[in-house]
């Protein structure tokens, strides 16, 4: 005989667990996640970030490394010939502007150009874009994360996860220079 109870304790079981399952779900990827990733394209695991803008998409293609090891990536408006770009690095952006403190002026048509700067935890963040306002940079800097792991391999999709190419043709030691043989005539 079942009591109402143990049935009722039963479901409040099984839904903390679905719920805890689902918590784990989109919080922050592990370094470890990240780093599987970002090594092969040169970048070092706790400079990536993201940013959410809305109308605005990630370019997997311009995903990669920026300076020695840190991470860049850019996103595109849709609607128009509007982009956004972040950088991360290890040392503050020289020059750069904190985004809070950017003003709302009106950019000059010579100057389509913006950029500023954010520091979540010790990374240092530019973001920057072309033919957007200052709010719209703020906005991008304001949602600076890590990335989901479920996000991971869309953002990293085209940069070198791919092995090397094997030429065959060059040897494994000396200058690197192609094995050419000469054949006949010359």
């Amino acid at each position: 005989m079942t009591s109402s109870g143990g049935t009722a304790a039963a479901l409040a079981v099984g839904a903390v667990l679905v719920l805890g399952g689902c918590a784990g779900a989109g919080g922050p990827a592990t370094s470890a996640e990240i780093a599987h990733w970002s090594a092969p394209a040169g970048v070092a695991a706790d400079l990536v970030y993201v940013t959410d803008v809305d109308g605005f998409d990630l370019m997997t293609q311009a995903v990669g490394v920026w300076g020695d090891e840190g991470f860049s990536a850019v996103y595109v408006d849709g609607e128009g010939p509007a982009s956004l770009m972040i950088g991360t690095s290890r040392e503050p952006i020289p020059g750069a502007v904190p985004c809070a403190e950017l003003p709302d002026a009106e950019l000059p048509d010579a100057e389509p150009t913006l950029a500023c700067a954010v520091q979540v935890g010790d990374v240092h963040v530019q973001v920057s874009g072309e033919n957007v306002d200052a709010a719209t940079l703020r906005v991008a800097a304001d949602a600076v994360r890590v990335p989901r792991e479920d996000e991971l391999e869309h953002l990293f999709a085209d940069t070198a996860m791919r092995p090397p190419v094997e030429r065959g043709d060059l040897p494994p030691e000396g200058d690197g220079a192609p094995i050419d043989e000469v054949g006949p005539g010359g």
